[in-house]
């Protein structure tokens, strides 16, 4: 008499054959969703850093910051703007730095 069907340990095998691949397929996206969610941030850094670049340099005078700034018009995004000398009295360096979370860019220029 021939039995049809599957036995238990062929179910059971097949149970876990299926529970690592799903596994490894969960661990892929979830690599891409950060992965995209990172670059979208470091996008909207871009688009904020050139605006305040550009207003930085257009400025006469470039004042430092306190520390890092709430920058308006953009949620979650702060900068800050330091000044160092190079050793010539009229060229001075400085650092625009933006962050969202763990997102950084950093502009620099001289004046």
């Amino acid at each position: 008499m021939r039995q049809r069907g599957f036995t238990l340990l062929e179910v059971l095998i097949a149970m876990v054959v299926l529970a690592i691949s799903l596994a490894g397929i969960y661990t892929l996206l979830r690599s891409n969703i950060d992965t995209t969610g990172y670059t979208l941030r470091k996008i909207e850094l871009l688009e904020a850093g050139s605006e305040v670049f550009y207003t930085l340099y257009k400025e006469q005078d470039v004042e430092p910051t306190p520390g890092f700034v709430d920058l308006k018009g953009y949620e979650g995004i702060k900068y800050e703007v330091t000044e160092s000398s190079l050793g010539l009295s009229y060229i001075r360096e400085y650092t625009l730095r933006l962050k969202k979370n763990e997102a950084e860019i950093v502009y620099n220029f001289y004046r």
